[in-house]
């Protein structure tokens, strides 16, 4: 039974999940109610509840489950430890297009700016994923001091993604001075990866 239970959870979520992808590209987060979310669905109210405690806890976990299969996307994560050149250009600069990649048209309207205003906790669900695949390339012991060092370099990585993306082919001096400056920076703060 519990089995048969299981899979029930799982095939309601899908539909609520799969309802709000559409509610999503037609009105803001904001404008979304549950009342009109278990109409579309065909489920009572109640059964939205059961899984979710309003529409901003289930956009909340949608937005971190699509930050992670963005995270996903692309494998820098071991060049860290020991190609930061190619670890900083892959994670900054790769033609990897974040919202564009296996993304549905509900998953990319997710992450609007408009929609963002109402996930106060999206740049950690970045920093989480980003941070989750950087230790399961399985070098690096998971400890409060690493994860200050791993979040500062992320930190600082993601700002520099948000204030000069896109960088053009004619920005190739600023790119190799980035790549240059932060490389330093993951030698300096990982350096018994680095030593010679």
């Amino acid at each position: 039974m519990e089995q048969k239970s299981d899979l029930r959870v799982t095939k309601t979520r899908r539909l609520i999940k799969a309802t709000f992808l559409e509610l999503v590209q037609a009105k803001p987060v904001q404008k979304i109610t549950v009342t009109e979310l278990a109409k579309r669905a065909e489920i009572s109210k109640g059964t939205f509840y059961l899984h979710y405690l309003d529409i901003y806890d289930l956009y909340n976990q949608m937005v971190e489950e699509t930050v992670a299969k963005i995270a996903g996307s692309f494998d820098p994560y071991p060049d860290l430890f020991s190609a930061p050149e190619s670890f900083v250009r892959t994670f900054l600069f790769s033609q990897v297009e974040p919202l564009g990649l296996s993304l549905s048209a509900g998953e990319r309207t997710l992450l609007t700016e408009k929609n963002m205003q109402s996930c106060s906790r999206y740049p950690q669900y970045f920093l989480d994923a980003f941070k989750e695949h950087i230790y399961q390339v399985g070098v690096l012991a998971r400890c409060e001091e690493n994860g200050i060092k791993i979040d500062f370099l992320l930190t600082g990585m993601l700002s520099i993604v948000i204030q000069y993306r896109p960088l053009t082919a004619g920005d190739q001096k600023k790119m190799d001075f980035i790549v240059q400056f932060l490389s330093l920076i993951i030698r300096d703060t990982f350096p018994e990866f680095y030593r010679s």
